[in-house]
């Protein structure tokens, strides 16, 4: 995307289980910051890049083994390094959908096949980029499940809700194990009491905890 660099450049990732709307906001943060004058570069995982296409062609049939996986999106990860940088020299922020940190939250889940123990996807992710910060969408699990049912069809609701639940206690515990490596890593609700919060509030939200953190890194180093 346009636009002249401003301030302190960023890698910022949005996660969060699938249906969390890690795409749809990660797309309306890059727009807002464009508005206000940020240049910004978009990134997804998997990438449009041949490792990404082999990806998601293993992920459309299913089911797939954690393990290949959890190398595919590293090697996935490292092609796109060089692309992330070349947005951060430039001035740029990059904003990303998904990272490392979802390799180990779904590679390592017990109940795909074949999950990979957790420390071993940190150590085969070294090489991929850091989040300067990371915004996780939480999102109840039968409320994402709603969203994936109107966006991809119906499925076998036991089955898809309990991935979706052990999912979300998975990130968790992710979360609590990153504690100290990624500088800022901050929680918004996209879900109260089963109850799914318009899209723009919640995009307001993240707007606004994204705001204040680069803010706070310009004023610093002033």
């Amino acid at each position: 995307m346009g636009g002249h660099g401003r301030g302190r450049a960023a890698y910022i990732v949005l996660e969060g289980i699938d249906g969390a709307g890690t795409t749809t906001h990660s797309k309306l943060l890059a727009e807002k910051l464009e508005k206000l004058g940020y240049c910004t570069c978009l990134f997804e995982e998997p990438s449009r890049g041949d490792v990404g296409i082999v990806i998601r062609k293993i992920l459309s049939q299913g089911p797939f083994d954690q393990r290949l996986l959890s190398l595919l999106f590293a090697a996935d990860r490292l092609m796109l390094r060089s692309s992330i940088e070349g947005c951060l020299d430039r001035g740029c922020l990059a904003i990303s959908d998904r990272s490392w940190i979802s390799s180990l939250a779904y590679q390592s889940y017990d109940d795909f096949p074949d999950p990979a123990p957790i420390e071993w996807i940190y150590v085969v992710n070294r090489y991929a980029m850091r989040p300067d910060i990371l915004v996780f969408l939480d999102v109840e699990p039968a409320i994402a499940y709603r969203r994936l049912g109107r966006r991809k069809g119906s499925r076998e609701l036991p089955e898809r809700l309990q991935a979706l639940r052990g999912l979300a206690r998975r990130y968790e515990h992710v979360l609590k194990l990153i504690e100290g490596i990624i500088p800022l890593v901050v929680r918004v609700k996209g879900s109260i009491n089963g109850c799914e919060r318009p899209v723009e509030a919640v995009s307001r939200d993240i707007l606004t905890v994204v705001l204040a953190a680069l803010r706070y890194w310009e004023h610093s180093k002033a």
